[in-house]
């Protein structure tokens, strides 16, 4: 946090030896960095707390500053004050992915009184996601060069395209906390999107609707035309039935608000990838 100007100091009581999933690590290192981003951007303070604790077979770590705060209820998804799209589209994902994996996200706030975000997981993990989990470790993913064909447990090629580089960022945070999902390359307009796409040959294309130079859907119907069998999945602020169709008349396999893209971000990647598989036509035919 030193480049951000923010001091931290953590707290993390002896003999405190965890093993986490890591999925749940990565989690928690991602929603720690982004908290302590916010406060740097946001709070006014050049300090900051964060502090564990393992009770009851739950985990909990504490966020907090002693910044200028916010009052929560006025703030929809715990958006923090001038922090603008991306400070809630981060904060919406940590919120969201955290309740995904059993455990809850916290915020108390007050302006002039600072800010403590709490975050709590459960350290027991289903009995299914643990054989889930010991099932993917003995299968190796492939990886798989540029346009090569997709094949079953390879790696899914990702290309995000978003004019606001901390949008991307959110973005990324989402798609690399799956092992079988690769980013590749990212672009900040649509002609650098069409670029990369042709360069690349992802196997998905994450695209934002509206951008300079070229706008999403002009960018898609490119990379479609180039490529056929590229997966183009559109992302906007705001729900369009307007919007989605001509996104998808241009040839995107599917349309979902930014916001939505936290739940639904790689469940649309691996129903339009499976979708892909079974209707591209067979070497033999």
């Amino acid at each position: 946090m030193k480049k951000h100007d923010i001091t931290v100091t953590v707290t993390v009581p002896k003999n405190t030896a965890l093993t986490l999933p890591e999925d749940q690590a990565v989690l928690l290192f991602q929603s720690v960095r982004e908290l302590l981003i916010n406060a740097a951007k946001h709070a006014g303070t050049k300090q900051a707390e964060v502090w564990l604790e393992c009770h009851d077979a739950h985990l909990r770590l504490e966020v907090s500053d002693r910044g200028a705060g916010f009052d929560p209820a006025k703030s929809a998804a715990a958006e923090l004050p001038s922090g603008g799209l991306s400070s809630k589209f981060g904060l919406f994902s940590i919120q969201e992915r955290m309740r995904a994996l059993g455990g809850s996200f916290d915020v108390r706030s007050a302006p002039g009184e600072g800010t403590t975000v709490a975050l709590a997981l459960p350290l027991q993990c289903p009995a299914d996601d643990k054989l889930g989990r010991a099932a993917s470790s003995n299968t190796a993913s492939t990886v798989r060069s540029p346009h090569a064909p997709l094949h079953k447990n390879a790696l899914i090629r990702v290309l995000l395209v978003d004019d606001h580089p901390m949008m991307r960022q959110g973005l990324r945070s989402i798609v690399t906390a799956y092992d079988h999902l690769e980013i590749v390359g990212e672009a900040g307009d649509g002609v650098e999107a069409v670029e990369l796409a042709q360069r690349l040959g992802p196997d998905v294309v994450v695209m934002d609707i509206d951008m300079p130079r070229i706008e999403g859907i002009a960018a898609t119907r490119e990379i479609k035309v180039n490529q056929s069998t590229t997966v183009v999945i559109g992302l906007s602020v705001n729900q369009s039935d307007d919007t989605e169709q001509k996104m998808k008349a241009a040839g995107a396999f599917t349309y979902l608000t930014k916001e939505s893209a936290v739940d639904a971000l790689c469940h649309a990647i691996e129903q339009a990838v499976s979708y892909t598989q079974h209707t591209a036509p067979r070497p033999d035919s």
